[in-house]
């Protein structure tokens, strides 16, 4: 008796220590994933731990600092709070939770948390430093500076800290003891690019050109690859009417970085003063793609392209001025005065005295300049496409589609497609599992295939098509002589839908269900069938609801035998949201999710769901958690709609 209990306690024991060996080996992969940037390949790893020891505070951090490069800050609080609710006394989790709370401008809430994370490692000079930005972000000039004075008195010798210092004196307009500040900071280190390209534009605005130019340069040669530094002293040198070195210097902030939307702006003025309009109309554009709440931009571009001739142009411009800007008299005149030149005269005069009215009665005091809606202005098809051209040119660290901060790669916002059964293709290194189905098990079995739903079917190739054509030859010869086969007829059905020959498919579907109606996979391809069919027909975006009625009702009644068939009821969500019946849709995506909570398709549709009918609080929770399991796509969503 004593010799089995010693060997049960030597199993468990062996077999805890494996486990623990399993889950801190993957701690270790997704940290390194973490450190080379692999942020979604990371988050998975830390999800397996999680799974298997969720009492554990490192994973939730890990992931939480993942999600917080990857841009979705609401999931990396998330995370936060489930690490904090195990242990309240990780300063490190209080300063990941503040530097999400800040970047969602919660600037409170993150005060508070670089606050508690301070008292628990009070000289860590990173967090230091993040909660005087806050505070002078909050106007809380008095108490950033006495942070200040509190920090510089342990480090007079911290250079950052002056620079935060010299912020704060500049708010108080005492440019006295800012400059003294950056001067300090020099002096200290005169290395430190940040302090000369400070001071650069403090004598700027001194109208210090020649010693702003000076202390840019400083700054450039220290460290050649910021762009704001190029923009920065091009803006100097057009004071100087160096107009040749300031484009010079634009075009190379540029190169750095061909999406800094505020230097094609100002590259677009300079090369407007030039004349040389038609690049300076591109320039704006490009800025507006980028940024399309730019509004000067709007009319800058408006002016010019009334001067080229494009008058429809430069009223669409003027036009969008005025619609957020509904009291400014400026745009009003301008779109005036292209409706003259397109002798729209009652137009014009309509725009003329409207512009006199509002004039007159802001004069008089009877009114009070107001904005139009603050409406979240979204890209046009016309800017994403330029904003894909720039990713294109820009030259990318990552070849890879999940590596790196996947959230600057730009994709199409688009529902992801139906659940079929085929041989799954995967660009990418993040492997979803796909749930047991023991009709298509035993299927496969039947078959000799390897068959799973997948929603990227591996392209159908020659060897494939061969490989088709003969599984059919064989069903003919079995049907020939026993024509209700069920096996044969599933086959020839499978493999004459592959071959895109969805009528006959369905005939054999047709053929199958009155003799075996509980044949889920029946229903389930034919459901699929009938949605290639619609596709093939090509009704031209105006499909008859009927159609989609009879794939919906394939996929329902698949599920209705087997009601924990996910891909079924995903599926009719998917042929719901093209019905445009979101809310049926909706409870479809529930319906699979409560089934299976990691289905993360399901998230990511029900999530694009939300977020078209404005809710971006449930839209932003299903991304992430879209994200979180594998779809890397949905931190690119997030981070252009979901904030």
């Amino acid at each position: 008796m004593k010799k089995l209990l010693y060997v049960l306690a030597f199993i468990f024991t062996a077999t805890t220590s494996m486990a623990q060996l399993n889950t801190q080996r993957l701690l270790d992969i997704g940290r390194n994933a973490l450190y080379f940037e692999d942020y979604v390949v990371a988050i998975q790893y830390f999800n397996q731990v999680i799974k298997v020891k969720p009492y554990l505070t490192d994973p939730y951090l890990y992931r939480a600092y993942a999600k917080l490069n990857l841009e979705d800050y609401r999931g990396s609080i998330s995370d936060c709070n489930k690490a904090l609710e195990i242990n309240p006394f990780l300063p490190k989790v209080y300063y990941c939770r503040g530097y999400a709370y800040r970047q969602i401008n919660m600037l409170e809430a993150s005060t508070d948390d670089f606050k508690a994370s301070l008292k628990l490692e009070p000289d860590n000079i990173n967090t230091t430093n993040l909660l005087i930005e806050n505070l002078i972000r909050q106007k809380l000039l008095d108490e950033a500076l006495s942070q200040c004075d509190s920090f510089l008195i342990k480090y007079p010798r911290y250079t950052e800290t002056y620079l935060l210092r010299s912020q704060i004196y500049l708010e108080r307009e005492d440019t006295i003891k800012a400059s003294g500040d950056l001067d300090t900071a020099i002096s200290i280190s005169s290395e430190n690019d940040l302090a000369h390209a400070f001071r650069a534009m403090l004598r700027y605005e001194q109208k210090k050109y020649a010693e702003s130019i000076e202390d840019m340069n400083d700054a450039i040669r220290i460290n050649a690859f910021r762009s704001d530094y190029f923009g920065n002293r091009a803006i100097i040198r057009m004071q100087t009417k160096d107009l040749r070195g300031a484009m010079n210097d634009f075009d190379t902030a540029i190169e750095i970085d061909n999406k800094n939307a505020s230097v094609y702006f100002n590259r677009g003025i300079l090369r407007s003063q030039v004349g040389d309009d038609n690049y300076a109309i591109d320039d704006f554009t490009k800025c507006i793609a980028l940024d399309p709440s730019n509004y000067t931009a709007y009319l800058q571009r408006a002016y010019l392209r009334s001067t080229i001739g494009d008058l429809k142009g430069s009223v669409s411009d003027f036009t969008k001025v005025i619609e957020r800007y509904p009291d400014f008299v400026v745009a009003y005149y301008g779109r005036s005065e292209v409706k003259k030149k397109m002798r729209d005269k009652l137009g014009a005069e309509r725009d003329y005295y409207t512009a006199l009215n509002i004039e007159n009665e802001i004069k008089s005091g009877k009114r009070k300049q107001k904005t139009g809606k603050e409406a979240e202005e979204l890209p046009t098809a016309e800017s994403r496409a330029i904003v894909q051209e720039l990713n294109k040119k820009q030259n990318d660290r990552y070849k890879s589609d999940i590596r790196g901060q996947v959230q600057y790669k730009d994709i199409d916002i688009e529902p992801l497609s139906n659940f079929v059964i085929g041989i799954p293709y995967s660009d990418t290194e993040i492997q979803r599992k796909t749930l047991f189905n023991k009709q298509l098990d035993d299927y496969n079995k039947r078959q000799g295939r390897k068959l799973q739903f997948c929603i990227n079917e591996k392209e159908v190739d020659s060897a494939m098509l061969e490989e088709y054509f003969k599984a059919i030859d064989n069903a003919n010869n079995i049907l020939s002589k026993d024509s209700l086969n069920e096996t044969a007829l599933m086959e020839r059905a499978y493999c004459l839908s592959k071959v895109q020959d969805y009528a006959s498919a369905l005939k054999d579907f047709d053929r199958i269900l009155p003799y075996h109606p509980n044949n889920v996979i029946t229903y389930f391809n034919r459901g699929n069938a009938r949605l290639k069919a619609i596709k093939e027909n090509n009704y031209d975006n105006d499909i008859p609801l009927a159609e989609y009625t009879m794939a919906v009702s394939d996929f329902m009644m698949a599920a209705k035998i087997d009601p924990t068939f996910i891909y079924a009821i995903y599926n009719a969500g998917y042929v719901y949201m093209q019905e445009k019946s979101f809310q049926k849709a909706i409870e479809c995506y529930n319906n699979a999710i409560n089934i299976y909570p990691e289905f993360a398709e399901a998230y990511y549709n029900r999530g694009l769901i939300y977020l078209f009918q404005g809710d971006k609080v449930k839209g932003r929770a299903d991304l992430s958690k879209a994200g979180e399991l594998g779809i890397h796509g949905a931190y690119n969503v997030i981070r252009r709609y979901a904030y």
